[in-house]
């Protein structure tokens, strides 16, 4: 089964001048620059978000469907700042028709647990930027050369995955520093010293294998649904989408709507591994192919209006829009709302 681009979003089962408007269109969610990212912050001191977002986001109707969908489940998120852009997408959606008093959040460095408590349902997100372990996991190291993967090692995280009703996974954006990935699994003699730089590509194949492996052995397919996302595009190179004199993705106001645009920051090579991984599968996950369609959104990124260690950024930072412009991350509402239409559909 190809994960060739597709601009129906469909899942696939294997086996210089600031525009202000943009201010109001883009709630910002807890989102950092990639290598500057703290997950200590995952949420504010509210114990839910001050985010406008979420009081009158999405129908009721819709809402209630989607949370009787998820009664009596759990539903985990588990991946990297762009999964948690989803996971907060959804909560988003749904808290607002709920009691004060029938919903609670309880925040983890890695773990996060929102609860419907009439439902008896929770929508969860797990840190886990490359799936499997790495000594930049918790206490996040800014400089992607003195990352070390274990490719082979997921237990660590696993172990928190288990007894789960829908697991939804993703990552991309870590491994795509531009630099080769400090990679070692088995028994090295010399501990971390042992490590191998591989390509990108590469280790992150090894290490979906290690993902994929575990899911076939550990997982029951009549308790539990496996969900993947592809990756999620980056617009850090305005060439890409005929604007050779811009700046990232800065001033962008309307999607890039040439057919079948496809721009630097997706790896095809990246795509073509989760395809061929889960095509050996013996269990059956479904594909949310998010890529295509997210691809043309150069317009929809949080731009200067964001964070970076736990703060937004300054109007001096704000003005260096080539440095500080954030063209990974999502705005609030936004394209991960659509992500989450697709994925309830098939829920």
């Amino acid at each position: 089964m190809s994960l060739a681009p597709s601009t129906s979003g469909t899942m696939k089962a294997f086996r210089g001048k600031l525009h202000f408007p943009i201010i109001m269109l883009c709630t910002i969610a807890f989102v950092s620059l990639l290598y500057t990212e703290r997950i200590s912050i995952l949420l504010s001191s509210n114990p839910f978000f001050k985010i406008k977002s979420c009081s009158k986001r999405g129908s009721v109707i819709k809402n209630e469907v989607t949370l009787e969908k998820l009664r009596g489940k759990r539903l985990l998120f588990v991946g990297d700042s762009l999964q948690r852009g989803q996971w907060q997408s959804l909560v988003c959606m749904v808290e607002s028709i709920i009691p004060e008093d029938q919903k609670s959040i309880r925040r983890g460095r890695a773990h996060t647990v929102f609860k419907a408590k009439e439902y008896n349902a929770s929508i969860e997100f797990y840190w886990a930027p490359f799936l499997v372990e790495s000594n930049s996991d918790l206490h996040i190291i800014g400089n992607p050369k003195e990352r070390i993967l274990k490719v082979d090692s997921i237990a660590k995280h696993a172990q928190h995955w288990e007894g789960v009703d829908i697991l939804v996974f993703n990552t991309y954006v870590w491994w795509m520093s531009g630099y080769t990935i400090k990679s070692y699994w088995g028994s090295f003699p010399n501990g971390e010293e042992g490590y191998e730089e591989l390509e990108a590509p590469a280790a992150y194949r090894i290490a979906l294998k290690t993902w994929a492996n575990w899911v076939d052995s550990n997982v029951n397919p009549n308790k539990t649904r496996v969900f993947f996302t592809t990756m999620s595009p980056t617009h850090m190179r305005s060439a890409d989408w005929e604007n050779p004199e811009g700046m990232r993705c800065f001033n962008e106001t309307k999607p890039f709507l040439k057919k079948g645009f496809w721009g630097t920051g997706s790896d095809k090579r990246v795509m073509r591994a989760v395809a061929e991984v889960l095509k050996r599968m013996k269990f059956p996950v479904l594909v949310l192919n998010i890529t295509q369609m997210s691809n043309h959104r150069v317009d929809a990124h949080t731009k200067v209006y964001t964070e970076t260690g736990g703060k937004l950024l300054t109007d001096e930072q704000k003005a260096d829009v080539l440095h500080n412009s954030d063209c990974i991350h999502w705005c609030l509402p936004g394209v991960p709302d659509t992500w989450n239409q697709i994925f309830l559909a098939h829920l």
